[in-house]
């Protein structure tokens, strides 16, 4: 199985333009939903070009920029009622259990690049990361960045910062 990872302001886009499509009416936000859309991929790679993580999660854990971790299981949307008055709620909460993190941790938790539950890794999450890998020797930096995934990887980071953070489905 591999995971997809996309830019979370592009993942935004994507499912406001699927919702309004999806409602029967005219698009009614400006710019309209496909040209946003449209926009955000004109801007350059939207996904990461690899859909295995585990050497990365490997490599996170040995510089202090991940931690190994089991998700919250999402009991509050189960115990929720399914109505339309309860949706933004729903909403909110699925939303939150997403993007979390682990108190105490810092840096991206690995079960975010092993399954493909659609986590939102945040750009608080990305900057520790980058934190933690400023820390790391020059040395064993030069040692890890001769792979190109690896390479590839903190570039990835460096732009989902500046968008937003990104997607794992």
């Amino acid at each position: 199985m591999g995971i997809d990872l996309e830019l979370a302001d592009v993942a935004a886009a994507r499912y406001q333009l699927d919702s309004c499509e999806g409602s029967g009416r005219p698009c009614a936000h400006a710019p309209g939903c496909e040209k946003n859309l449209c926009r955000l991929l004109g801007r350059g790679p939207s996904k990461f070009p690899y859909r295995r993580f585990r050497d990365i999660n490997e490599n996170m854990r040995l510089t202090g920029m991940g931690y190994q971790a089991e998700p919250e299981t999402e009991t509050i949307l189960a115990n929720a009622p399914d109505n339309e008055q309860a949706q933004p709620d729903r909403a909110s909460a699925h939303l939150r259990w997403r993007s979390q993190t682990v108190p105490g941790k810092t840096g991206i938790p690995a079960f975010k690049l092993e399954s493909n539950d659609r986590w939102l890794v945040t750009t608080r999450e990305i900057d520790e990361a980058l934190a933690a890998y400023a820390q790391v020797s020059a040395e064993q930096r030069a040692v890890l960045e001769t792979d190109p995934k690896w390479v590839s990887w903190l570039e990835w980071l460096a732009l989902a910062r500046e968008r937003g953070g990104f997607e794992a489905e």
